[in-house]
C-alpha cells in the first residue's frame, strides 16, 4: 500500500477473544474502531509481522464473559493486529481489513465522462418498420401504431462528490457514536499527549499502555527500514506526524455535526 501524504480515517469492524479489559478476563469482544493513519504499516520483531494502524483513534464496543457484559469506550493511539487472522468464520482474533471503509477528507471533487447507449420507447404511427419492436396495435378504421425501443449513443458526465463531503455522511450519521467522541477529546487536545493513550493490541489481547514492554518494544515499522527509530519511539514518531497533518488541515479533518 502506497503511502498517503495525508491521514486517512480508517473504519473498521472488530473481534477478539479471550480479551482482558481490566474488569473482565477472557473476555469476548466485538466493536468498531474508527482511526486515523496515513497507511497500514507492517511491524516487524524476530520472527513475528504484525499489521498496525497508527493515530488518534476510538473503539467502541462490547465485551462478554459468562454472563457479564461491560461496554467498552477506549481513546486508542493505534490499532495492532494479526494479518493472518483475517476469517470470520474462525474463532482467532479479527480485524476486518479485507472491506475497510477509508475515507480521504481531502479527496477533491471530481468529474467524469462516459459513453453510454440509452434506449428510448417511442410510439410511431403508420407503417413502421421498427428494429425493436415491443408492440403493434392496429384499430380498426385508424391508423396503426407501433411501440419500439431506438438506442441512441451519448455522452455522460459524472459528478463525484468531495472528500470532506463523503467524511460527513459517513461519519455524522450511523458512525456518529465512533466520530464525536474522537473530534471531542481532538478539540480539548487530550490527543496530544501520546503517553495516556492505548495501544489496542489483538494479538496480546488487551489495551496496553504505550510504555508496555512486551508490547511495544523492539518492532520496526518495515515501510520505515533505514529512517532510524524502533518501538515505542517510531509508533510516537509516527503518531505526532499524524496529528501534524490532521492540524495543518483541521477543517476538513475535524468538522462540526
Amino acid at each position: 500500500m502506497m503511502m498517503s501524504p495525508t491521514p486517512l480515517y480508517w473504519l473498521l469492524d472488530v473481534e477478539a477473544y479471550d480479551y482482558d479489559i481490566g474488569v473482565l478476563k477472557n473476555a469476548e469482544i466485538s466493536g468498531r474502531a474508527l482511526i486515523l493513519s496515513h497507511q497500514l504499516w507492517s511491524i516487524l520483531r524476530e520472527d513475528k509481522v504484525y499489521s498496525i494502524l497508527i493515530g488518534p483513534g476510538y473503539f467502541k464496543g462490547i465485551a462478554e464473559s459468562g454472563n457479564r457484559r461491560v461496554e467498552i469506550n477506549a481513546h486508542i493511539s493505534s490499532l495492532m493486529f494479526d494479518p493472518t487472522q483475517l476469517r470470520y468464520d474462525e474463532p482467532v482474533p479479527l480485524v476486518d481489513i479485507i472491506k475497510p471503509e477509508i475515507i480521504d477528507p481531502l479527496g477533491a471533487a471530481r468529474s467524469e465522462e462516459i459513453m453510454t447507449i440509452i434506449s428510448n420507447l417511442v410510439v410511431e404511427k403508420g407503417n413502421i418498420l421498427a428494429e425493436n419492436p415491443v408492440a403493434s396495435v392496429s384499430p380498426r378504421a385508424a391508423v396503426p401504431q407501433t411501440t419500439h425501443y431506438t438506442d441512441v449513443m451519448k455522452r455522460i458526465h459524472i459528478s463525484h462528490i468531495s472528500g470532506v463531503q463523503r467524511a460527513r455522511f459517513i461519519l455524522g450519521g450511523t458512525n456518529r457514536p465512533l466520530y464525536a467522541p474522537l473530534v471531542e477529546w481532538y478539540n480539548k487536545r487530550r490527543y496530544s499527549n501520546f503517553e495516556r493513550l492505548k495501544v489496542m493490541s489483538i494479538p496480546f489481547a488487551r489495551f496496553a499502555q504505550p510504555s508496555d514492554i512486551e508490547v511495544t518494544s523492539d518492532w520496526m515499522i518495515v515501510e520505515k527500514a533505514g529512517m532510524g527509530g524502533v518501538g515505542v519511539d517510531s509508533f510516537r514518531a509516527e503518531y505526532e506526524d499524524v496529528l501534524s497533518n490532521i492540524a495543518k488541515n483541521a477543517d476538513s479533518f475535524i468538522f462540526y455535526l
